[in-house]
């Protein structure tokens, strides 16, 4: 299993989680993930809020390029707020 696959795993732990949906057991793993493991956690929910479906690990560079994308997002807006 990789550890795209062992992520998604822990995301969905404890049954009942719909697609974008953060399930106090998902939120207890995220509080436990690295930083980047944190992140790409949010970047699959955001995935499966655009697609309303779970992400699967045949989704991993969908996923990434969506956290590649949020990224970019929040530094445009820190640009944005400290130009002179």
């Amino acid at each position: 299993m990789t550890e795209f696959e062992d992520l998604l795993e822990a995301l969905n732990q404890g049954g009942g989680r719909r697609p974008g949906q953060w399930t106090p057991t998902a939120c207890s793993v995220w509080r436990e993930a690295t930083h980047d493991d944190a992140r790409l956690m949010e970047a699959a929910v955001a995935v499966e809020l655009g697609t309303g479906r779970w992400v699967r690990a045949s989704d991993e560079d969908e996923v990434r390029q969506r956290l590649e994308a949020m990224d970019e997002a929040t530094a445009e807006v820190r640009a944005a707020r400290y130009l002179p």
